[in-house]
Parts: structure tokens; C-alpha cells; sequence
């Protein structure tokens, strides 16, 4: 992000965030449901910390507001649905033909790398370094996960370790724009 932010990337970097919340929320609940963990305790937990980082996202898309908005370029949202589209295609591509090949230990790890994979070219696109990170450790988690987890605790892990990583991004991500959303400079806005 740039020094001077504006309305469009702050309220972007909050949605970014309310989805690695509730995308994250989902796999630490794949990965209580494998580790047949799911108790009133780990689901309040579970769903005090998702409550939190949307409020927290809430709270910065009303400070976006204290700051310009800039003209929204429709190639951008025509390249972020290709994307997600990719994604999807390439979840759904994992999920048939390793269910076919009796590879289903690892479809866990294979789909938490795919979403790491995405997040490149989503750096890339929002001008965002936070998510090269996020790729990062996601493709390295889903490799760690492939490899050392005993295969009988290989979904849960893989799981576990990819929604923790969610809500980090989530996070820092609401941690750096809230910070800079406080502090409105006057002057023109870095588009």
C-alpha cells in the first residue's frame, strides 16, 4: 500500500480481509471436524475470532470514507473474477481426479496450495506485497503438509495450518490500513 491510501484500496483491503476471515473460519472448522474437535468452547472460539476481524473490517470500511475515492478500472474486476474463476476450475479439477485416483489424503494440502498459487497474481493485480507472503506460506504449508503429516492427520493439519494463515493475512492486513486510515494527509490521492 502506498503511503497516501484512498477509500478504494482501504474498503478493498477490508472485503480482502472479511474473505480471508470467513474462508479462514472454514477450514479451522474443516480441521476441528477431522480432528473431531467441535465443541461449544472451539466453535465460540472459532466464531469470537471471525466476529472480531469483521468488525475490525467494518470499522476501516467507515474510516475509508474520511479518504478519496478514485475512478475503479473495470479491467481490474474483469481480471480478479478470471482469477477466482481459475481458482475454482482448478479446486474442482483436484477434487474429481484425486477422489478418482484414491488420492483423497491429499486434497486438503493440494487445494491449500492452489489458493496460495492465486494469491500471486493477486499481489500482482492489487499492488499488494502481503499476499506474495500469503502465497508463500500457503504453497509452503500445503508441501509441508503433503510431506511430514502422517497421512491419517494430514487433512486436519492442512487445514488448521491454512485457516491460521488466513486470518494472519486477515489480520495484519486490518492492522497496517486501520493504522493508516487514522491518519487522513490532505492532498491528492496515490491511485
Amino acid at each position: 500500500m502506498q503511503n497516501i491510501p484512498n477509500a478504494n484500496q482501504l474498503s478493498g483491503m477490508a472485503i480482502g480481509s472479511m474473505f480471508f476471515a470467513g474462508f479462514g473460519a472454514v477450514w479451522l472448522f474443516m480441521a476441528l471436524t477431522a480432528k473431531q474437535g467441535i465443541t461449544f468452547s472451539t466453535v465460540s472460539g472459532v466464531t469470537l475470532g471471525m466476529l472480531f476481524l469483521f468488525l475490525t473490517a467494518f470499522y476501516l470500511m467507515r474510516q475509508s470514507k474520511r479518504w478519496p475515492r478514485v475512478p475503479s478500472d473495470p479491467a481490474m474486476g474483469r481480471t480478479f473474477r478470471w482469477i477466482n474463476v481459475t481458482q475454482w476450475i482448478a479446486v474442482a479439477l483436484v477434487v474429481m481426479s484425486f477422489g478418482k485416483l484414491h488420492m483423497d489424503t491429499y486434497i486438503t494440502s493440494a487445494i491449500t496450495a492452489i489458493v496460495g498459487l492465486h494469491m500471486f497474481p493477486l499481489a500482482r493485480l492489487f499492488r499488494y506485497p502481503m499476499h506474495y507472503a500469503t502465497g508463500a506460506a500457503l504453497v509452503a504449508w500445503a508441501a509441508a503438509s503433503a510431506f511430514l503429516a502422517p497421512a491419517g492427520q494430514m487433512q486436519a493439519r492442512a487445514a488448521l495450518g491454512t485457516g491460521i494463515i488466513l486470518w494472519l493475512s486477515a489480520a495484519v492486513t486490518l492492522a497496517v490500513a486501520v493504522n493508516a486510515a487514522r491518519h487522513p494527509v490532505p492532498g491528492p490521492s496515490v491511485a
